[in-house]
């Protein structure tokens, strides 16, 4: 995956939605959208193919905002 900085999502899913929407994140890819979208106070769904990447993106999300997921 691309990690993509923070900084542009933020930008990104404050202009595109508001606080409480949902997000989709088909391509979780390292998981920075769902990221910000826990900063920014989004709901996320986030999902990808590869289970080495969705692990990836779930250890991150993790470590980065200390909540734990619903599903996975």
């Amino acid at each position: 995956p691309t990690q993509k900085p923070i900084e542009l999502l933020n930008r990104i899913v404050n202009s595109s939605s508001s606080e409480g929407d949902w997000v989709l994140d088909p391509f979780i890819g390292s998981g920075t959208t769902g990221i910000v979208c826990s900063a920014l106070n989004r709901k996320f769904i986030g999902i990808d193919n590869n289970k080495e990447y969705l692990d990836l993106a779930i250890k991150r999300f993790k470590d980065k905002t200390k909540k734990d997921l619903l599903f996975s």
